[in-house]
């Protein structure tokens, strides 16, 4: 992995320039100079350690223009997505793209009630009566899925509707975790995606995650996401939202009235 800045801007160039690797590989592809300007400023950032805000229009080619520079930037990085949509783009259609081309490794992290539980699964199905035909139906295509996954991610599940109620019941769920005492500890999905991702050099990240994470750091509890040089946040214009809902403090007429007659 290259370290000068010179020899970076280089590689950039010839992989995002007018005859370079991408207009020979993608059929379709179009040399945008402000793409190559994006990249090399963010290369800047994440060489000098400082911070900058990047507004690109439509067509600019934004996704590359970050993550070329930070996969060759030799330090981990976290790419932090507003939406699963994007993250999951940027995963499995952009990042092989540059794996084709450039060794490292990257890993997609999501919160952890996207992944299935192995003692909540094996309890769920020793239970004598399904409740709801529904949940038998379900859980017939979960059994079917968990002999395969790799990932335990419910997003595999196509056929799982999004506000299925068999879902919640087999998740892992950090409230009823058994961590290093559940008998399932070595094959648990959360448990090896942490290991994956403290070996890994990209991070793709959602924003949810990224500030629960923080918010469980702050309390002094470990987090999950490894410790990384830089972080970039995509659609950031969600940010504040979220950042609100971690950090921020809900207010309500029946608070302030409880609070005025604490005070009287």
């Amino acid at each position: 992995m290259p370290h000068k800045t010179k020899e970076i801007k280089k590689i950039i160039n010839e992989y995002l320039g007018r005859d370079g690797v991408l207009s020979k590989e993608l059929p379709g592809y179009e040399h945008r100079p402000e793409q190559i300007a994006m990249a090399e400023a963010v290369l800047k950032v994440l060489t000098e350690h400082g911070i900058i805000l990047v507004e690109a229009g439509t067509g600019t080619g934004k996704t590359l223009a970050y993550l070329l520079p930070a996969i060759l930037s030799n330090q981990r990085v976290v790419v932090s997505t507003g939406t699963k949509t994007l993250q999951e783009q940027i995963f499995y259609k952009d990042l092989p793209t540059l794996q084709k081309h450039f060794n490292f490794r990257a890993v997609m992290m999501k919160g952890r009630g996207n992944y299935l539980c192995w003692r909540r699964f094996h309890k769920f199905g020793l239970q004598p009566k399904l409740e709801f035909i529904e949940d038998r139906d379900s859980f017939a295509q979960v059994v079917t899925w968990s002999q395969s996954t790799q990932s335990g991610d419910r997003e595999e599940l196509k056929e799982l509707s999004e506000d299925s109620p068999l879902w919640p019941k087999i998740a892992s769920d950090a409230d009823l975790c058994h961590g290093s005492n559940c008998q399932h500890f070595r094959e648990c999905f959360v448990t090896r995606l942490k290991i994956k991702a403290q070996a890994a050099e990209l991070l793709v990240v959602n924003h949810s995650l990224y500030f629960a994470d923080l918010a469980i750091r702050k309390q002094g509890f470990n987090g999950v996401i490894p410790r990384h040089k830089a972080v970039i946040f995509d659609e950031a214009h969600i940010l504040e939202d979220v950042i609100t809902e971690y950090f921020g403090l809900n207010v309500s007429d029946k608070k302030v009235l409880d609070l005025a007659r604490d005070l009287r």
